[in-house]
Parts: C-alpha cells; sequence; structure tokens
C-alpha cells in the first residue's frame, strides 16, 4: 500500500541567532503522530519559538499532542484567501502560543492572509 503524500513532508528545524523555526511542510495529523514516537524529534519540539503550522493551518494537518512537547511564542499560518472551513483553527492553534508583539500589539496566530509578508529581524 502506497504512503499517503501528506505522511512524508519534510519537517524541519531552523535555529537562527537563537530563534528556533518549525517548518513542517503539509505534513498531516498521522505523519504527525509517526513523528513523535520518535524521542530525538519530541527533545527538538521542545526549543521550538516560532510553530509554521502545517498545510497552512488546515484542521487535518493540527496535532494538538505536538503541543505537549513545545510551547511556541507565536504560531504562523501561511495561506491565501480563507475558502475552506477547515482554515478556521486560528482560535485552536492560538491557545498553545505564549504571544509575541506585533504591530504594537499581543498576538498569538499570524496569517499571511491577514497580516501579509510576516519577517523576522533577528
Amino acid at each position: 500500500m502506497p504512503v499517503p503524500i501528506f505522511y512524508i513532508s519534510v519537517v524541519t528545524f531552523l535555529t537562527c541567532h537563537g530563534v528556533t523555526f518549525l517548518i513542517p511542510g503539509d505534513i498531516e495529523q498521522a505523519g504527525w503522530e509517526r513523528l513523535l514516537l520518535r524521542e530525538s524529534f519530541r527533545s527538538s519540539l521542545i526549543n521550538v519559538d516560532v510553530f509554521i503550522a502545517s498545510h497552512h493551518g488546515r484542521e487535518n494537518s493540527y496535532c494538538e499532542r505536538a503541543f505537549n512537547y513545545c510551547s511556541p511564542n507565536v504560531i504562523v499560518f501561511s495561506d491565501g484567501s480563507k475558502i475552506h472551513t477547515t482554515q478556521e483553527m486560528t482560535n485552536t492553534y492560538a491557545r498553545h502560543a505564549s504571544g509575541v508583539t506585533f504591530n504594537g500589539e499581543t498576538r498569538y496566530v499570524l496569517t499571511t492572509r491577514n497580516d501579509g509578508a510576516i519577517w523576522w529581524d533577528l
């Protein structure tokens, strides 16, 4: 039986000047669960500051258990205009972030849909 494509996304941890980004591609929940079986993966999650939501923040890519191992400052959705009900995950993700100051206010989730291009000055 072939492996579903969203099980095999490349998940990348990038640390730059002490800030760790998690870039999980389009991995879906079953892929997350598989990665969470690995101690080395769980240990890497501890350091995540910026969590890029997988598959544009869609519901089928959300894995609550991943947040047992990380407490990011902010979640980022890279997405376009809202056309699917599966894109209504902002509040679900927000409860896992501690928040950052963005344009003078505390934010827990940033989206390219609403915030445009998002830059980090490290």
